[in-house]
């Protein structure tokens, strides 16, 4: 008997998993396409497609597997387990903004762009929140590899606050389309 619960679990975990791949990708084709429609004078087209859009959707649904599985097999409420992914963005996300915060002349995100939180977020960021960018550009000093946006509080709705609604949105999508999908 319990070789067939653990069957149906794993199977339920993989659905989840598809389902949130599925959405992910959507979303980030979605945002592609409406950045360029928005912007068709500066649009810039990906230089690598491996790189700047496959490569990134692959690790997040791994890390979103990853993360399902550990929080379903250790947590006692199964809903809650949906959402660790988000919960383990949230710590990430924010332990990099405030360890490369600097309170010099006032409070302003310091880092540059070889900085392993810095590539950990921008490889966590998602194309749909980048139109964003079109309408709120960030200003700063992006030269010999600095990254220092002058506005602090622009930058974290961009990179950090948008990209951890987006992760929670779709974790909820993708259990009622889990469920709607695959009802047994």
């Amino acid at each position: 008997m319990k070789i067939k619960n653990y069957s149906f679990e794993v199977t339920k975990l993989v659905e989840i998993t598809l389902a949130w791949t599925f959405i992910n990708f959507a979303a980030n084709l979605l945002g592609l396409w409406l950045t360029k429609l928005l912007n068709e004078a500066g649009y810039t087209y990906p230089e690598n497609v491996w790189n700047e859009f496959a490569s990134p959707i692959l690790v997040q649904s791994l890390f979103f597997g990853i993360c399902l599985v550990i929080s379903y097999n250790s947590l006692k409420n199964k809903n809650l387990s949906y959402y660790a992914f988000s919960i383990f963005q949230f710590i990430i996300f924010h332990l990099v903004f405030l360890l490369n915060l600097n309170f010099t002349h006032g409070i302003k995100f310091i880092s540059n762009f070889s900085n392993f939180g810095l590539k950990y977020i921008s490889y966590f960021g998602q194309y749909l929140v980048d139109i964003l960018y079109l309408y709120f550009p960030i200003n700063g000093n992006f030269k010999d590899g600095n990254f220092a946006p002058d506005n602090l509080i622009t930058f974290y709705l961009h990179w950090i606050f948008m990209v951890l609604v987006y992760y929670f949105i779709i974790t909820l999508l993708s259990v009622r389309l889990a469920r709607y999908f695959f009802k047994k």
